[in-house]
């Protein structure tokens, strides 16, 4: 992406987030507390609600069943179906449902339009429409906590945001000083920017409004995974498990917290336990982070058995972007360049295929397969494929404003100025990207080769205690700490791994 391009960007995205922030400024018109609901159905409503209930617990099935419960009563109410386009994990279900909302919106309230039209064009990839219904939603109806609620997860999750999600989050606590579920959000935007005293102190708010459920726990078992305590985790998550033996996704935080200390074999039976009790989407998902661990071991068969055991599951499901992930997986760390790109074929040709998963998840999906053929050719000392594959990432980049894309794009950017000795456009463009290991490894090179060495040093520490259960991570961290070098010494270790032989 061109400099001109990239800024652009960033100014039409700063624009609306300018407006969102007018939007939580503004003062309060008189509206109800709740969001309004077009059906007529009692019955439709009540499903609703519960589905609301449900998920602001993470109760997460229970409450995507529920919603599906309220869209049997009334098919022509539009909120379940668009938000079982936007929390249901099954991206097929995805689709169909955004279809049905949009069918339904003619007979929607104001509101209810506002919504659809904000998630539905982001599942298509329309950013700046999706956007602009975001903020005219929040503009039109700033008492509805539940809206400001979904508007904080859609800027942490989808728009990979928690600084901006943090005063959103914050506007729903004040409509709702009980409403618990932002409390639990606002603890994940703090650790995610490395903020572990503020995340600790929402969490402990967020347990006293809720001490019977089992999600406080969770989410304090990955908190204190992601600062590196990892016995805490287990404590947590055993806890989690006692109040509520069917919260899985405590059981998957045990596999998690595992195979992060390093106890791989633990962490698959774990999984196991996970997979067995989860949906068929759950089973691709968790079944990649199983396959992980093999990564950690440096057990390639292993994870190359695991990894295409996951991409023809998810490929007789018809989920084109996890039998993708799975191919892209094996692409990272493959040691042989020929079978590195060969499955970098595999997941491309995945993507390309005609398949009911929203365009929004196939685009992501293409940027970090882009992303990693960038990363492997340089690697491979490929500068001609690197080049190549960087300039499809830049086109995929510069039609959406979509802030996961960019990211996308400056990491591989940055390698590229990285492999080239252009220091400084490194750091310019690995700075947009440093919740990726990889970029995060570049970082510390480009911070010591241009004298920031205090940099270098405080990325070093960030790295070494990276703990979320990435392929990225298992891939750069483990490696990374069992190097004790100096900073000066990062790019030695680069050309070391680089050079490590063939199998």
């Amino acid at each position: 992406m061109t400099f001109q391009n990239s800024l652009i960007h960033k100014l039409q995205v700063c624009i609306l987030m300018l407006a969102l922030s007018a939007c939580l400024c503004a003062e309060p018109k008189p509206s109800s507390s709740g969001m309004q609901m077009s059906t007529r159905s009692p019955q439709a409503r009540a499903f609703f609600e519960e589905g609301l209930a449900k998920m602001e617990t993470l109760h997460i099935e229970a409450g995507l069943q529920a919603w599906r419960n309220s869209a049997k009563a009334d098919p022509n109410f539009g909120l379940p179906h668009i938000f079982l386009a936007y929390f249901a994990q099954d991206p097929t279900e995805q689709v169909a449902e955004r279809e049905k909302a949009l069918t339904a919106r003619h007979g929607a309230g104001p509101e209810e339009q506002l919504i659809i039209d904000w998630l539905a064009n982001a599942g298509e990839s329309k950013w700046v429409p999706a956007i602009q219904a975001m903020n005219g939603a929040l503009q039109q109806y700033p008492k509805d906590k539940h809206l400001a609620w979904l508007a904080g997860w859609w800027l942490l999750l989808a728009q990979n945001e928690p600084m901006r999600a943090i005063p959103v989050f914050e506007r729903a606590i004040q409509i709702d000083p009980n409403f618990a579920d932002p409390w639990n959000e606002v603890s994940y935007c703090y650790a995610r920017t490395g903020n572990f005293d503020e995340a600790f102190r929402h969490i402990k708010r967020y347990t006293e409004l809720l001490p019977t459920e089992a999600n406080p726990q969770d989410t304090y078992a990955e908190i204190s995974r992601m600062a590196g305590k990892y016995e805490e985790a287990l404590k947590h998550y055993r806890m989690s498990l006692k109040i509520d033996p069917t919260f899985i996704e405590s059981q998957l935080g045990l596999g998690d917290t595992y195979a992060l200390m390093g106890e791989e074999t633990q962490a698959r039976d774990e999984y196991a336990v996970a997979i067995r009790k989860g949906t068929k989407v759950q089973g691709v998902l968790w079944g990649l982070q199983s396959a992980a661990t093999y990564v950690r071991e440096g057990n390639w068969n292993g994870a190359d058995e695991a990894f295409q055991s996951a991409a023809n599951q998810a490929h007789e499901l018809d989920f084109a972007n996890l039998e993708a992930e799975a191919y892209r997986s094996m692409g990272l760390y493959r040691r042989n360049p020929a079978a590195a790109m060969a499955a970098l074929d595999k997941a491309e040709a995945a993507l390309s295929e005609k398949h009911k998963v929203p365009q929004a998840l196939m685009d992501l999906e293409m940027a970090s397969v882009l992303r990693t053929r960038v990363d492997r050719a340089l690697q491979d000392h490929n500068m001609e494929a690197a080049s190549a594959a960087l300039k499809k990432l830049e086109n995929l980049a510069n039609a959406s404003p979509d802030a996961n894309l960019q990211v996308a794009y400056h990491g591989a950017a940055g390698a590229m100025m990285l492999a080239q000795g252009k220091y400084d456009d490194a750091v310019n463009h690995l700075e947009e990207d440093t919740r990726n290991p990889f970029s995060m490894r570049g970082l510390v090179i480009a911070y010591e080769k241009t004298g920031a060495h205090d940099n270098a040093i405080r990325m070093t520490a960030r790295l070494s205690t990276f703990n979320e259960p990435l392929i990225e991570q298992a891939v750069v961290v483990p490696a990374f700490r069992a190097d004790s070098s100096a900073p000066s010494q990062s790019q030695a270790r680069l050309d070391r791994e680089r050079s490590e032989p063939e199998w």
